[in-house]
């Protein structure tokens, strides 16, 4: 495998584009990754990705922060490329969101397995993996993940919601020299070295535990918890008065929900003015939330790299969807360096955006780091 990748703070797209592939080889690609802030336009750069490299499968995002080789940008483009003859890849989109169903998406899987030349007896999820970049915006992730979670029957499925600098606006989708809105990126690869996932986040579960008892689930608001007002009982579940309950507290006691002994964070979006609590990902009644406990982000991190890597070799190429929360979080500390020196541990060649929300295998989450790491260095 080779990687070829770079980075770009010009605000033109297509200019931001030619700026980094002048540096790479004229040969085509297996696939690039691109991301983009809302400084570039969306359009232009998938227009200028595919110009450069036509036909070579592409897919990104727009994002709220862009990652690449241990650094941290805002209003930036990065891209990169992989040149793997041991990985297959392609990449689809999934459009309009609010008529995806079953159907829809197991055809779409189906027709990716065929073009590898696969059936759903000869899966293997070792070697086949999906990533997903899902418009931010449209509060269709959990449908969208649990659809094709349940359509790639086990191959493992992970990735990001697309951002737009905070601004709540729109996010794009960009697949194979295309942007779209109200869209996802679907992207399946067929890996013969294989593939690690690494998930993390820097909370632990306490012994406080909140039901949610009254919810409109598909605006994410919650306006009972134990039978109680929402805010209420999550101020009492801290033990302190509801005045006290600031976004910064909100931010450090996420409420955290256990699936097969897994925590996946619930982070609170905002608290209105009636004391319902709003949240980035999707909450349904009778759903058990655990309070959870902050743990430093640069150790927690350096931990779960250490037991990622074990005797393994450094990958060749990361790939990293990482929380909005999680960057405020790391630049209100000044946390980027020493966390992108961790992220190196794993691969030299890292490329990632920050998220509105992260998916994996079939969930949607919030205030987490999660990413996909191909290749391994000779020893």
């Amino acid at each position: 495998m080779q990687v070829h990748n770079g980075v770009s703070q010009l605000s033109d797209g297509a200019a931001a584009v030619a700026a980094i592939v002048s540096q790479w080889p004229r040969t085509k690609p297996s696939f690039i990754f691109v991301f983009h802030s809302t400084q570039q336009d969306s359009n232009a750069v998938a227009q200028a990705v595919e110009k450069h490299y036509p036909g070579v499968p592409c897919a990104g995002c727009s994002t709220s922060g862009e990652h690449m080789n241990g650094a941290h940008y805002n209003g930036s483009l990065v891209m990169a490329g992989i040149w793997s003859p041991e990985i297959r890849w392609q990449a689809t989109v999934l459009d309009k969101l609010n008529s995806l169903d079953e159907t829809r998406a197991r055809k779409t899987v189906d027709q990716m397995l065929q073009n590898f030349a696969l059936d759903r007896d000869h899966i293997n999820p070792d070697r086949q993996f999906c990533v997903t970049f899902i418009d931010g915006l449209s509060m269709k992730e959990e449908l969208v993940s649990a659809l094709v979670a349940d359509a790639l029957e086990g191959i493992p499925l992970l990735g990001g919601s697309a951002g737009d600098d905070l601004k709540f606006k729109e996010t794009r989708i960009i697949v194979n020299g295309k942007s779209y809105p109200q869209a996802a990126a679907l992207i399946m690869a067929d890996s013969q070295d294989g593939f690690r996932i690494i998930k993390h986040q820097h909370f632990l579960k306490t012994p406080r535990q909140l039901v949610v008892t009254r919810v409109d689930t598909a605006q994410r608001r919650v306006y009972e918890l134990d039978g109680m007002p929402a805010l209420e009982a999550y101020a009492a579940s801290l033990g302190m008065p509801v005045s006290q309950v600031t976004a910064d507290v909100a931010f450090v006691n996420p409420l955290l929900f256990r699936v097969n002994n897994e925590l996946y964070v619930r982070s609170v979006q905002k608290i209105e003015s009636d004391g319902s609590i709003v949240f980035y990902c999707g909450v349904e009644e009778g759903m058990v939330l655990e309070i959870g406990d902050h743990l430093d982000m640069p150790a927690a991190l350096q931990k779960d790299i250490q037991s990622f890597q074990s005797a393994q070799q450094p990958a060749e190429f990361f790939l990293a969807c990482n929380c909005i929360l999680r960057a405020l979080e790391a630049g209100k500390d000044n946390n980027f360096p020493q966390l992108g020196n961790s992220l190196q541990s794993i691969s030299r060649n890292i490329i990632g955006f920050d998220t509105y929300g992260e998916q994996l295998n079939g969930l949607h989450i919030n205030q987490t780091l999660v990413g996909i790491a191909l290749g391994r260095k000779a020893a």
